[in-house]
């Protein structure tokens, strides 16, 4: 249901696009109450400082993207639960973006 071109759509949104390298690991997250909710991990543009006011930024950019361009997304899943989680790393984070890898858009 989430295609990895939704996000890329959003993440070069003016808005964001100079705050971002257009880098991100998509992840479905199991809660303690096991609801599950979209979680995207953006790797940051150099010298862009992780921030509570980015985070929201590229948040609001991805899930206008998601509702404009996937009807399932928009209709099957419930509205509380569309904002994804967004979670932000330093450019080159060995965990997400290691530095002369493959990068992969999804994680189990």
């Amino acid at each position: 249901m989430f295609y990895p071109e939704n996000i890329s759509v959003g993440l070069e949104q003016p808005e964001v696009s100079g705050m971002v390298t257009g880098k991100f690991v998509l992840e479905v997250v199991e809660d303690a109450e096991r609801d599950r909710r979209l979680t995207v991990t953006v790797e940051l543009a150099q010298g862009v400082p992780p921030a509570e006011e980015t985070a929201r930024a590229v948040g609001e950019a991805i899930l206008g993207q998601l509702l404009r361009l996937n009807s399932e997304f928009a209709a099957y899943v419930p509205a509380d639960r569309q904002p994804p989680f967004i979670r932000l790393r330093e450019t080159g984070d060995p965990d997400y973006f290691p530095p002369g890898s493959k990068h992969r858009y999804t994680r189990g």
